[in-house]
């Protein structure tokens, strides 16, 4: 999300334009995000359940998506089919800020020994949009496509903080703050704060905030005073301290940021003419 400019004209337009939307779609959307977890595959009752939709209605969006080739059902479980893949295409092309940011992430790794993640915003969410392995795989390893928690992230703080005194209250007047370990930030105001920190320093460090012995380095991509990701370094406690990830992963993280913005940019400049949005 922009930092500085305010809430996008489109959504405005999709707020006035409700009686327009398709529900169907709305639906079949929320079925499909169901299986966005770990497990294996649903059933017909599960992913009602968590779509709080009658589970006719559920069975024949399944049936549905099992015509186009996007589902399958074996045994009374239903899951997604690689072919779905077909419809986050279009986020990878070659311009995308993934493809882009690949070889970076790359030398980043090779430069760290840490793994690499990038991010984006999605209301008090990030979802992972590129990653890289060290080859030392980490617990709870994230995927692409994951959403995990801002306040309890790294990259989701940077995030955060680019954010507009206006967006930000709104975000927290609808989003608890989860407890996930007892080093995450979970009061408002102790969370504006550390945001101040962060907006100064334009990096933030997170320390076990989300998972038990895990940490985290990050620090925004930004194009003409525009968030459009955040990068994050990724380790353990056994390997990294605050110390090391502010001395050492930070300034290699604030060049691969700098580097992916300018490629990023000279690769989109549609997106980023003098007063386009």
């Amino acid at each position: 999300m922009d930092a500085e400019r305010p809430r996008g004209e489109g959504a405005d337009i999709l707020d006035e334009r409700s009686r327009d939307r398709i529900q169907s779609i709305e639906r079949g959307v929320e079925v499909l995000r169901a299986f966005n977890s770990r497990q294996g595959p649903l059933s017909v009752a599960d992913i009602a359940a968590r779509v709080d939709l009658a589970r006719p209605v559920v069975r024949r969006i399944l049936l549905t998506f099992a015509h186009l080739g996007y589902a399958e059902s074996a045994g009374g479980l239903w899951s997604l089919t690689p072919r779905i893949l077909e419809l986050g295409s279009g986020y990878f092309a070659s311009s995308s800020l993934p493809e882009i940011s690949y070889g970076y992430m790359v030398d980043l790794v090779e430069r760290t020994g840490e793994t690499c993640s990038i991010g984006v915003l999605d209301g008090m969410d990030v979802i992972h949009v590129a990653r890289v392995e060290d080859r030392r795989p980490l617990p709870d390893s994230v995927r692409i496509g994951n959403r995990l928690p801002a306040h309890a992230t790294a990259i989701g703080k940077v995030l955060l903080a680019r954010l507009s005194d206006a967006e930000l209250d709104a975000l927290l007047a609808n989003a608890p703050l989860e407890v996930h370990t007892p080093a995450t930030v979970t009061d408002a105001e102790r969370l504006r704060a550390r945001l101040a920190d962060v907006r100064a320093n334009q990096y933030d460090i997170s320390m076990e905030e989300l998972h038990p012995g895990q940490v985290a380095a990050a620090v925004p991509i930004v194009i003409d005073g525009r968030a459009v990701g955040g990068l994050a370094v990724s380790s353990t406690t056994v390997r990294e301290t605050e110390e090391s990830l502010r001395d050492v992963i930070i300034p290699v993280l604030f060049a691969t940021a700098a580097d992916i913005a300018s490629a990023y940019r000279n690769a989109n400049p549609q997106l980023f003419r003098a007063g386009a949005r």
